[in-house]
């Protein structure tokens, strides 16, 4: 009996085998695809951002380019608008006029993603940017956008112009001799701590920010990046805040040390890549000024 019921029930599955191979499928996918309508702004990132750039700019909330470790929201097409016209003109045209189009094109990270909130972490601490390999750079908080210069360095293009430092540092290295400047002075586990994350604590140990003092290609990255969003007014009051608590014949000022670095990321940069950064200094400043005072309408495609 065992051995009838075990042939009925062997019958009884090639019979729905069979039953199942002589089904018809239908071709249409039950998996839909919802095409992005074009719209005046996608047409506009195309003509300015990917056909002289090959950078694909993403301000719509994309889940493959997205970290959803954060609880984030998409950017406002209105402040996009705005805030990919300032990145044109005050950072990649910047390097166009200074270093030439081919430079930009050759080192300029290939995707840009936008999002509308901050990415708040654990610690309450709000990131503003990342960078993943010189490969894309995603800028949070797009939607608290405001048209002040302080409000666009601190948020965005410090960070730009640091990662910007470390593509060009990974494709020609720098003198070695940098990480002597400030060698056995390095935090990398403290320097976020409370008593060394603030900028006084950085300057008067001989970096310019706290995060400088992380390790030595941070420094390095760093220190071309404030010196290009800073006035000069703003680094001397910077040196002056570095010299504030020297002792005299206790070594070298924390301003000359800051100064020593800053000379070798000039010479970086202009056997590396023949760019004289003081005139990349006026260049990105005067753009900045030019969307900060309205001479550049942001808002308009």
């Amino acid at each position: 009996m065992k051995s009838i019921y075990k042939l009925w029930v062997l019958a009884a599955g090639v019979l729905a085998l069979a039953s199942c191979s002589k089904e018809d499928l239908n071709d249409v996918s039950v998996i839909k695809d919802h095409p992005q309508n074009t719209t005046a702004f996608d047409k506009w990132l195309d003509v300015n951002y990917m056909q002289p750039y090959n950078i694909r700019l993403k301000y719509r909330l994309e889940d493959g380019e997205t970290n959803f470790t954060y609880t984030l929201v998409p950017a406002e097409t209105g402040n996009s608008i705005k805030l990919s016209r300032i990145i044109l003109h005050t950072w990649l045209q910047a390097y166009d006029e200074v270093a030439g189009k081919s430079f930009t094109c050759r080192l300029a990270p290939k995707v840009i993603q936008f999002v509308g909130s901050v990415a708040w972490q654990t610690d309450n601490s709000a990131i503003m940017g990342q960078a993943e390999d010189g490969m894309k750079i995603t800028l949070f908080g797009v939607n608290q956008l405001k048209m002040t210069r302080s409000f666009l360095n601190a948020n965005y293009f410090q960070s730009m112009h640091h990662e910007f430092t470390h593509i060009m540092t990974q494709s020609k290295n720098y003198d070695p001799d940098f990480q002597k400047i400030s060698e056995g002075k390095y935090e990398p586990a403290e320097w976020y701590t409370s008593g060394h994350n603030t900028e006084t604590y950085a300057l008067q140990k001989g970096f310019i920010s706290c995060y400088a003092m992380s390790e030595y290609n941070e420094d390095f990255a760093e220190m071309l990046a404030f010196y290009l969003i800073y006035t000069q007014a703003e680094w001397d009051a910077k040196m002056k805040t570095a010299d504030a608590a020297y002792v005299e014949g206790s070594g070298k000022k924390p301003s000359e040390i800051i100064g020593q670095k800053l000379s070798m990321v000039r010479s970086y940069m202009l056997s590396a890549w023949d760019i004289d950064i003081q005139k990349l200094r006026t260049v990105v400043q005067r753009r900045m000024d030019e969307v900060v005072d309205g001479t550049v309408k942001v808002d308009e495609l």
